[in-house]
């Protein structure tokens, strides 16, 4: 009996034996298990800690780039000059700069001037010798920059200025610029700020070469910079700003890309129509000013005059009065003075006809010119309109500019450019919206630069394509 109890308890011994050895191997997997998750999930990470870091690594390098566009002279030169702007290309590297074992290669290509591709390829060590890398490829380009330092208003004359007097002047999304001096009196209130319900100021300057008075009257922007007032943010223009010509306009005759030339392109190609009250009256883009009076008269009193070309060319001057109206869906440029309302009546073969003029001017799109040009002066009478003028283009004289808006409002999109301005509103309010695109389209006369133009570009750098890559 008694060796039958010592060889149970041998047995059961044995059974525990075996069930302590099962128990410590499955905790022994168990253990190499969690130790191989842990190391997993260490390394999983690791992994997305270093991509992160990574990125931000090659992100560094596109912006370093673009830093080095922007304010290296070598590159910024390089990527916007002629000769060899076109396909240049350069490259840098950079190791250990914000991660231990890390480096970042740089390398940039150009397509066109002023226009190429980024890519910035960084590399980032592991703890077990692995190798993460991140490549960001990205395209930059450089818009062409302003033709009138962002002026609204610009007066580009070495010796003229820009007047106000009794008048009230909202200058929207640019500057006021006077190649000289500029001349605020007789109780005028310019503003140059962005949204004109909340009286919201926005990067808006007033900028003389000469001088700024201003004689009981006010001006509002954020800088005033001149030779006898600096105030505001004047760093960049200076005290006083720099002298600027003012962009000059192909009108030579001669010239094959000429506004007249094309204008007689269009033409030949059948592609001009004049309407007179509504009705189809020529078919002509080029006229002479006998031609063009003729068109006037022929509307009659109260009549319109609409110009569907995309240019509209007279040879001489233009005289709108006794009550007409001219719409113009493009751009019209004279070589003569123009005068809209400059006088009350027109009589001609015994008749009389009398009463206030009107002009709006329509841009037709994208890369199409628009505005109101001469080679001479342009004055805007005391009869100008019967309503509200309405401009979408450039306003632009060789010579003098000289605008009178009674009795309505004056509204212009684009630009107003001469070698002489002066406003006499009585305190009716000008609203003048800076677009460098329709100032742009009207000098060059489309949407790129003639070739004899010296090209100016934005100081900004434009990303057009972001691209990640492992």
């Amino acid at each position: 009996m008694f060796f039958e109890f010592e060889k149970r308890v041998f047995s059961e011994k044995g059974v525990i034996i075996i069930i302590a050895s099962i128990t410590l191997t499955l905790l022994l997997l168990l253990s190499f298990y969690f130790l191989n998750f842990t190391v997993s999930e260490f390394k999983i990470s690791e992994s997305q800690v270093k991509a992160t870091e990574v990125y931000y690594l090659a992100e560094a390098g596109v912006n370093e780039a673009i830093w080095k566009l922007k304010h290296d002279p070598g590159w910024s030169s390089s990527f916007e000059e002629e000769p060899g702007c076109n396909n240049w290309s350069d490259s840098f590297s950079r190791s250990n700069i914000l991660f231990p074992n890390s480096s970042y290669q740089v390398q940039i290509q150009n397509s066109d001037c002023a226009r190429g591709q980024i890519i910035s390829t960084a590399q980032l060590s592991l703890t077990d010798g692995r190798i993460v890398q991140r490549e960001l490829k990205v395209k930059v380009f450089k818009t062409f920059g302003s033709l009138t330092l962002d002026s609204v208003i610009f007066s580009g004359g070495t010796a003229e200025n820009v007047s106000i007097q009794f008048s009230n002047i909202n200058i929207h999304n640019g500057n006021l610029f006077s190649n000289k001096n500029l001349d605020i009196k007789y109780s005028s209130t310019v503003m140059i700020y962005d949204n004109p319900e909340t009286e919201e100021v926005l990067e808006g300057k007033a900028l003389a070469v000469g001088n700024i008075s201003k004689v009981s009257s006010s001006l509002i922007s954020t800088a005033t910079c001149s030779k006898n007032v600096c105030e505001g943010d004047c760093l960049e223009e200076g005290c006083p700003p720099g002298s600027a010509d003012m962009p000059g306009i192909n009108f030579n005759l001669e010239d094959t890309d000429s506004y007249y030339n094309k204008a007689q392109t269009l033409q030949n190609g059948f592609q001009c129509s004049v309407l007179c009250n509504g009705v189809e009256c020529a078919t002509n883009c080029i006229y002479t000013p006998d031609d063009f009076e003729d068109l006037l008269w022929q509307v009659g009193q109260g009549g319109t005059l609409t110009l569907n070309n995309e240019i509209t060319y007279v040879t001489g001057g233009i005289d709108l009065k006794g009550e007409r109206r001219i719409i113009v869906n493009g751009i019209l440029i004279a070589d003569g003075t123009i005068n809209i309302g400059e006088r009350y009546c027109w009589t001609k073969q015994g008749d009389k006809d009398c009463g206030y003029n009107q002009i709006t001017i329509n841009d037709l799109g994208l890369g199409k010119p628009s505005g109101l040009l001469t080679q001479s002066k342009m004055n805007f009478g005391p009869y100008s309109s019967f309503q509200d003028i309405n401009i979408t283009g450039l306003i632009y004289a060789y010579d003098e500019i000289k605008i009178i808006s009674i009795p309505q409002n004056f509204n212009i999109t684009g630009g107003i450019l001469a070698r002489k301005i002066s406003f006499t509103s009585a305190w009716l309010p000008v609203n003048i919206y800076l677009d460098n695109t329709i100032i742009s389209e009207a000098v060059w006369r489309g949407p790129e630069p003639p070739p004899e133009s010296e090209l100016i570009y934005s100081p900004i750098v434009t990303i057009e394509h972001w691209e990640e890559t492992y």
